[in-house]
């Protein structure tokens, strides 16, 4: 290897390879032909299609709903360094050659930012052009402005994620994706009226990821955690593969549990099918990862349905709740597969009693939230009080119904 440049480009051909085997070990010829290039075939037609006539189902689409939808493709994806664990053996040595590779893998990321963002805002070009009658500078300025908001969340969330650990990186996540949500839905609402506002932003934003990047490049102590996000950026085709195999380790963090400490009842009854709901139930509320998760979807859900228009918020609302029944009732399949229940001959018919007795109860905090949320966007004094009722008979509705097989 003459030059770092090389090493760079030798290290980006071999992950577009790894990706692209990555995708053959999921679609191979008899899926690509006769489903993958059909439906392509189907989708560019029907845009065509909708960018000369849209329907007029397309104009009950607002754009906070289109305007949220691109503030989510913001927050994922992470900006690469193309880093390696031999790196440290060898490359570190030349610091020049190693600071030039970071920074070229830096700005590839940069520039492929930029390509999915334009993708993104293609994408949704007939919904822009003909259902909101954007013109050119304010598509530019759709598209600039989506940009610069992903590099800038990309460099923010690094930043939070080399300098701060556990709870608190977790809570300020949240809070930093909850207050640029409507930030972003009020500069889209800005363009959407004139353009002036989006170009500041625009500037302000290329200004603050300038000094974000100045930031970032000189952080010491970075390598372990840059090779680690490589790991996970290189993987992110084959892990959506493989979620379902993959088993990772527990570690326990605290010697008694902080829900159902002294592992009190829960549920009236007898047998061993109560017995394993209400183990499912423990399960889950000490679950942190399910707890995390769960309230990044409440956050996305209670956004999407408070600015939804009334009847496709009904819709999504039973859809959330639907979501939420398979969520739950994949956890609880997988928990009733763990080493320790094993050691019992349980049979079906008693797992299939336990999950139709604890699905309820794990969809229903969520679901209450998310109608709450949905109630209130009704404005009025009966909204949030209906929704909450109606909350109840859906859930056990819902669990019913699609936990009536095992």
């Amino acid at each position: 290897m003459t030059s770092s440049f090389q090493l760079f480009a030798r290290r980006v051909r071999s992950d577009w390879k790894f990706q692209y085997r990555a995708l053959r070990m999921a679609v191979d010829w008899v899926i690509a032909i006769y489903f993958v290039i059909p439906l392509l075939i189907v989708a560019g037609y029907h845009y065509y299609a909708w960018y000369m006539t849209p329907p007029t189902w397309l104009s009950g689409i607002s754009v906070h709903t289109v305007a949220t939808l691109f503030y989510i493709f913001t927050w994922l994806g992470t900006l690469r360094y193309f880093v390696e664990e031999g790196d440290q053996l060898f490359l570190r040595q030349n610091e020049g050659w190693f600071r030039h590779l970071m920074h070229l893998g830096y700005r590839y990321s940069v520039v492929l930012q930029g390509f999915t963002s334009l993708l993104a805002t293609l994408f949704f070009l007939p919904l822009l052009v003909s259902v909101y009658s954007y013109s050119v500078p304010q598509v530019v300025c759709f598209w600039l402005l989506t940009y610069v908001v992903k590099l800038n969340l990309g460099l923010i969330r690094q930043l939070l994620a080399l300098r701060l650990r556990g709870f608190l990186l977790w809570v300020l996540r949240i809070v930093i994706f909850v207050i640029g949500v409507f930030l972003f839905l009020m500069l889209v609402t800005e363009i959407t009226d004139q353009t002036l506002y989006g170009w500041i932003a625009i500037g302000l934003g290329i200004i603050t990821f300038a000094l974000l990047t100045r930031i970032r490049l000189r952080e010491k102590g970075t390598f372990f955690a840059d090779i680690a996000r490589e790991r996970d950026a290189r993987m992110r085709i084959v892990s959506l593969m493989l979620i379902r195999v993959m088993e990772r380790k527990r570690k326990p963090t605290r010697r008694y549990p902080l829900l159902f400490g002294k592992s009190q009842r829960l549920l009236k009854g007898k047998g061993a099918g109560i017995g394993i709901a209400e183990l499912l139930v423990k399960s889950y509320f000490r679950n942190g990862l399910q707890w995390r998760q769960s309230i990044q979807f409440v956050v996305v859900a209670s956004g999407a349905l408070f600015i939804l228009p009334g009847a496709i918020k009904i819709l999504v609302w039973i859809l959330v709740a639907v979501m939420l029944v398979f969520w739950r009732k994949s956890f609880c399949k997988d928990e009733l597969t763990t080493p320790f229940l094993n050691l019992f001959p349980i049979k079906d018919p008693m797992k299939h009693q336990a999950i139709q007795t604890a699905i309820p109860i794990l969809v229903l905090p969520a679901l209450i939230v998310i109608s709450l949320v949905a109630g209130i966007s009704l404005f009025t004094w009966w909204g949030p009080i209906v929704m909450i009722a109606a909350a109840i008979p859906l859930a056990y509705g819902s669990s019913s119904v699609f936990t009536s097989w095992y």
